[in-house]
């Protein structure tokens, strides 16, 4: 048996092609072609030999290794697919090569058949570039495995390793310049082609003529050294070994058990393969084949990610560094995925991540996208200049969730008309201007809407769960369990340059929660729907503070609230926030302290309204 699959890798080499139309089928008459193929490819005996490790016009070029090395299917199993898929991908990791798997219908470079020759008993691939030449032949294989059904894994794996390797135009190892056996030189370090003849006839019994045998096994490197890229030395321990089934040489072990099989490859490929197609793209798409969704400077050592989506993404975590992440919906998938993602830096340092849409083959970039429909950036402590594209058409709800490092920046949504939640938690002097929004519901610099069960006439918004959150729903920040104990750890949203929250024409909105803001106004005019405030703030802001006495601010922020008279009465929370001392300015609630004429003014404007005010809350209303 492993005579016969010696035999038929062989007979491979030598049946019938030619310049024009090499390579081809294998005739099965065996006759002798024009060229001589390697045990995986061809070379013409008139042009450059190939017994060193690549042929440089073997190796692809630069558009085609990176876009053009389409594989697929003719026939096998999926476990067998996903066999060669896997193991495709070691040499992806390690050069600037990437291979595109197909459905079985289309046209591809490189075809992988299983036992799809009938008699053919070997395992082979052409040789790089000549995949060209038989692109035409799209029912032809140009990578054969055989006799897999009898096959370890280990010797699936290696045969899939050897024959990429060949795909990207590397040859077998065993044809290095520097590979000296013992069995190739006489006693006296002469050639000894007898014997050399003597072993090749026996293996094949009389089939190939000698003269045609010894262009592949014996005759030394004749081309320019320009046309030959190998490595210094003869790796024993590449996987471009081929796997002898019998003793060949005195120093060349036969395989015998599974873990004789080369499964992974040698520093050695490794570094070779670096050399020819430059470093590895380590799954990192090319700039035209996503979208980008999201965008943001980062600095810490820790991020960490929340998303719903429609279709596949890519996370990009450091483009620099060729850092990312695939976002595969699940092949049952039939709504949308969501799924936390997180990823861990070695050290701090300013890095761009970027969330995009991956984009189908050869799609032209589009103008809007509907993949995105939920984000959260969970660590966003360190994060700075975010940059969410104003055509993500389906983005439907955003939270950040910032911190002492996060880089104060102005977060415009105008015109997103699928919004629908917006929290900004520890941004800082950050501004938020929302514009054109007709779906926005809620506006938080809080975590959570809190609505304790006590709280009456708040119906209209939400569902009570307590202590459960509801993540499929808009209202699942919506809580009914009591309230926090200790105020926002950072602020969030000043006046520091510039308004602080602007709201245009975003008439839908029904509940805004500010928690611990450095803003002085807030305007709630002009919406309509509006029943449920919260708010927060240290004595000199938006709760307690004023430009002449204390209060004005929040006098003036209650004049802006619309009328809810002959409707559900508006509910208004309103709390202090001030510091705990001697333990690094930890910050707890307060009460408010007002004047009784500034605080009786404010409540008889809410009243007019038709707001219930809840000063101190919970403590008391």
């Amino acid at each position: 048996m492993k005579r016969l699959m010696l035999l038929s890798v062989l007979l491979l080499a030598f049946t019938g092609c030619s310049r024009d139309d090499a390579p081809g089928s294998v005739n099965p008459a065996g006759e002798i072609g024009t060229c001589v193929p390697h045990f995986y490819g061809i070379a013409m005996p008139e042009g450059a030999d190939t017994r060193g490790v690549a042929v440089t016009t073997k190796v692809w070029s630069k558009p085609l290794a990176e876009k053009n090395l389409t594989v697929k299917f003719l026939n096998g199993t999926e476990r067998y697919r996903e066999l060669v898929r896997e193991a495709a991908k070691e040499w992806e990791k390690n050069a600037g090569v990437r291979f595109f798997f197909v459905d079985d219908a289309e046209d591809a470079m490189i075809r992988v058949g299983f036992d799809f020759i009938p008699g053919m008993m070997s395992s082979w691939a052409l040789t790089g570039t000549d995949h060209l030449q038989a692109y035409s032949r799209q029912s032809e294989p140009t990578v054969h495995f055989a006799q897999w059904r009898r096959a370890s894994d280990e010797l699936k794996r290696s045969d899939v390793l050897r024959a990429f390797g060949q795909v990207l135009g590397l040859q077998l190892e065993f044809r290095h310049p520097k590979f000296h056996p013992n069995w190739i030189t006489d006693e006296n370090g002469n050639l000894d082609e007898a014997r050399i003849r003597t072993y090749w006839e026996n293996e094949l019994a009389g089939y190939i003529t000698w003269d045609e045998l010894k262009k592949v096994v014996l005759d030394p490197i004749a081309d320019p050294s320009f046309l030959v890229a190998k490595t210094a030395d003869y790796d024993p321990l590449s996987v471009m070994n081929w796997p002898f089934y019998e003793m060949m040489a005195d120093n060349i072990p036969p395989i015998e058990f599974d873990e004789d099989y080369k499964t992974e490859l040698s520093e050695k490929d490794k570094q070779f393969i670096e050399e020819l197609y430059g470093p590895s793209f380590n799954g990192m798409p090319l700039d035209d084949e996503y979208l980008p969704l999201v965008e943001f400077e980062y600095t810490g050592t820790g991020v960490g990610l929340y998303l719903t989506t429609t279709k596949n993404l890519v996370i990009i975590w450091d483009k620099d560094a060729k850092l990312s992440e695939r976002i595969d919906l699940p092949s049952n998938s039939t709504s949308a995925f969501s799924q936390n993602y997180s990823y861990y830096y070695e050290q701090a340092g300013s890095r761009k991540i970027i969330i995009g849409e991956m984009l189908e083959r050869g799609q032209e970039r589009p103008d809007r996208s509907t993949a995105l429909l939920k984000l959260e950036l969970r660590c966003g402590s360190g994060t700075g200049d975010i940059l969410v594209e104003e055509y993500n058409d389906a983005l439907e709800s955003f939270l950040v969730m910032g911190g002492k490092e996060f880089r104060s920046r102005t977060f415009d949504f105008t015109g997103y008309k699928n919004l629908r939640e917006i929290y900004l938690v520890g941004t800082l002097d950050s501004r938020l201007i929302v514009k054109d929004c007709p779906k926005l519901e809620t506006l938080a610099t809080s975590q959570y809407i809190w609505r304790p069960p006590y709280i009456l006439d708040m119906s209209a918004y939400g569902n009570e769960k307590p202590e459960e959150i509801v993540s499929t729903q808009a209202d699942s920040r919506v809580v009914g369990i009591g309230w926090p104990i200790n105020a926002q750890g950072e602020y969030s949203l000043s006046d520091l340059y510039g308004p602080g929250l602007v709201i245009t024409n975003c008439k839908n909105i029904k509940a805004i929660c500010l928690e611990n803001t450095r803003l002085k106004q807030a305007d709630f005019s002009n919406l309509p729907n509006l029943e449920y405030v919260y708010l927060s703030s240290a004595p000199d802001y938006l709760v307690g503070g004023g430009r002449n006495d204390r209060g004005d601010y929040l006098y003036s922020s209650a004049l802006s609230l619309t009328n809810r008279t002959g409707k559900t009465a508006g509910v208004i929370l309103l709390r202090g926030v001030g510091t705990i001392e001697g333990i690094g300015g930890y910050l707890k609630f307060q009460d408010i302290l007002l004047t009784s004429v500034m605080q009786d003014k404010i409540n008889r404007t809410f009243a007019n309204s038709n707001w219930t005010p809840y000063w101190n809350a919970p403590y008391r209303r």
